[in-house]
């Protein structure tokens, strides 16, 4: 029999015994339905279990977090009559529909902010940079929304709640309101821009069709990432793919250059170049990480190697 205390906050010190079963028969998973089964507020991903004595011969005297529920008790050192500690993580949201919820705010806005335009700066002709525009940022977030369905796997099964506010104000608010009311706009319309180079048709097409190679790229290195997913246990596997070879994060490198094509395509739009740099400032903080496990975890003259960081030849 397994028997472990639990300290939880706010409440008493509770007792859960695994009758008939070892350390190595118990998960982690195992334990958090069972502290939900004593106090339902504490779902399984609003838990997260610490061994504070992790090992009586340990040079570490932190505390040990339990993060995979696929692990045994074992694993982790936790054996009969062990203590463990649970922090409450608070209200939390699946983590692929929160990124569900964020993409689905500029496909909605971006239409109905062109459409109803003329409510607000009155009646003007649509241009074709406008509608070009707005096609390509739908084409860019039904491909993120897909993605997220379908595509990526998430290390953590949720975050906060607090994040789905964070977030959607950023998507919602800059990549749907901001741009909606700084490009579709009469400073962008048909009358304004004829005669100009954002009126001409190759120019246009050519950033529309370079932006487009980013999202074809960019789509390629997720479907490579999601190839490299181990199963829990097994070490990881560095990204070889195309784009890899010079860039240890080439998918927020062709990220980054499709914004970039937003931005040289309508002139330097206001909404297009906030939503590219706060866009641009957080890939590049998940860059530096990942290039800093990424050195931790392998070989670093063979991964990261001489790639650059992020956006080859500048960073």
């Amino acid at each position: 029999m397994v028997a472990i205390t639990v300290s939880v906050p706010g409440k008493p010190t509770v007792n859960l015994d695994f009758a008939n079963k070892h350390p190595d028969q118990v998960t982690i998973k195992d334990v958090k339905i069972a502290i939900q089964a004593k106090f339902p507020k504490f779902v399984p991903n609003r838990q997260r279990l610490v061994f504070p004595s992790p090992s009586p011969t340990s040079t570490s005297d932190k505390p040990l977090p339990l993060t995979d529920e696929s692990k045994p008790l074992s694993s982790y050192g936790v054996g009969d009559g062990s203590k463990l500690k649970l922090k409450d993580l608070g209200p939390q949201v699946n983590y692929r529909t929160l990124y569900l919820m964020e993409y689905i705010g500029p496909l909605i806005l971006n239409p109905l902010l062109l459409k109803f335009s003329t409510l607000v700066w009155g009646q003007y002709e649509y241009s074709a940079l406008q509608t070009t525009v707005r096609n390509l940022l739908m084409i860019h977030f039904s491909k993120r929304f897909l993605e997220s369905a379908f595509v990526h796997r998430f290390s953590r099964a949720s975050a906060p709640l607090k994040f789905v506010f964070r977030n959607c104000l950023h998507y919602w608010g800059v990549s749907g309101i901001l741009i909606g009311l700084t490009l579709y706009r009469p400073g962008y319309s048909a009358e304004a821009l004829k005669g100009t180079i954002y009126d001409n048709p190759n120019w246009i097409k050519g950033w529309a069709i370079f932006f487009l190679v980013t999202e074809l790229l960019n789509l390629n290195t997720h479907l490579h990432l999601r190839s490299l997913r181990q199963p829990p246990g097994q070490p990881r596997k560095y990204p070889t793919g195309l784009g890899f070879g010079l860039a240890v994060c080439a998918n927020y490198w062709f990220e980054i250059a499709g914004i970039v094509a937003l931005v040289i395509m309508t002139g330097g739009d206001i909404g297009t170049i906030v939503y590219g740099y706060l866009g641009t400032s957080m890939m590049k903080v998940w860059a530096d990480q990942k290039y800093a496990r990424y050195k931790k975890e392998f070989d670093p003259k063979v991964f990261p190697g001489k790639r650059y960081k992020l956006f080859p030849p500048f960073y």
